[in-house]
């Protein structure tokens, strides 16, 4: 068992490495769908919206739009996730089985009742910033002004270069969220920090990677450009969530990325909770049964998620 569980690791974070750095974006798409193929999931929990994005929730598959609204009202948290993929692809799929555990866990150990959206947005490099962050900002007001969500039981969640487009939104726009999820965050810093050196040689996640990440989102040319949340002297935590999750490896290249973000937040008041798993890598919370063997770092990961949500949606209680 060990064995297959370390080839189907090694074959897994083989092919996102790929993924990552291929420069042809319709192959990396494809190497996502047969990923997507080695981390099967029930297919009853996923209800596609065609316009908007994908529903995720217990047996939702066959609900009509009065059923999804009635699972909205009945809900006490209602996660936004964005997910990443380098500005080139959508890792979400890879995700499901993260998200039911999630849920699962929701109501089992706090009794919340929680539902997943999971927005669609515009890649490729005709369309950089600012098209997938407006795309994002077209969703949200969906959710608020159309599905009646209200902000106070509606997070946002986000991984790898979906943290940027989270980001970018948030600074942007100001939306509401009764709190922030950050996964493996990717923020725009230039590469090149301590974790860059000590981590490349453990991480698929690599300076390749971002190069193809700037291709795709950053304009060679304009006036709008992304990350303008990231100069000291802007204080961020002004439109950030009152309170924020960052989960985080301690042996991937993006750690330095996370602690910039978890102490620019901390420093304007924001409560953070910071969670660094010290022997993982890239997206390790979010690919939990493929990358992290010790059962305990996976259920770490769960509570802390669990108790997360709970305390944003309940503040009284903490």
């Amino acid at each position: 068992m060990d064995f297959f569980w370390a080839f189907r690791r090694w074959c897994i974070t083989f092919l996102l490495k790929l993924a990552f750095t291929w420069r042809k974006q319709s192959h990396c798409t494809q190497i996502v769908k047969l990923i997507s193929f080695l981390i099967p999931f029930n297919r009853q929990w996923i209800r596609v919206d065609n316009e908007h994005g994908t529903w995720i929730a217990e047996d939702i598959a066959g609900d009509k739009k009065e059923a999804i609204a009635d699972r909205i009202e009945q809900s006490d948290a209602v996660i936004m996730w964005v997910p990443g993929g380098g500005f080139r692809f959508d890792l979400s799929l890879l995700y499901i089985r993260v998200f039911i555990q999630w849920i699962r866990a929701l109501e089992a150990d706090k009794n919340l009742k929680c539902i997943i959206f999971v927005p669609k947005y515009r890649t490729a490099p005709k369309y950089q910033f600012p098209i997938a962050v407006n795309d994002i900002k077209t969703t949200y007001e969906w959710l608020i002004n159309t599905m009646h969500i209200p902000t106070s039981k509606l997070l946002i969640g986000s991984d790898d270069s979906g943290a940027a487009l989270s980001l970018d939104l948030i600074y942007l726009h100001q939306p509401k969220f009764a709190g922030g999820i950050f996964a493996s965050p990717y923020t725009g810093l230039e590469a090149g920090g301590e974790s860059w050196r000590s981590n490349m040689e453990m991480d698929f996640f690599t300076a390749a990677a971002v190069d193809r990440i700037e291709e795709n989102y950053i304009p060679e040319e304009g006036d709008q450009q992304p990350f303008r949340y990231l100069p000291d002297q802007i204080d961020l935590a002004t439109y950030l969530p009152k309170h924020i999750l960052i989960t985080v490896g301690g042996n991937e290249v993006l750690l330095d990325e996370a602690g910039y973000l978890s102490s620019r937040a901390r420093r304007g008041g924001i409560h953070v909770t910071l969670l660094q798993a010290p022997e993982q890598i890239h997206l390790w919370s979010m690919l939990p049964d493929i990358l992290v063997k010790d059962i305990n770092v996976r259920q770490n990961a769960v509570d802390h998620l669990v108790s997360f949500v709970e305390q944003c949606i309940r503040p009284e209680k903490y």
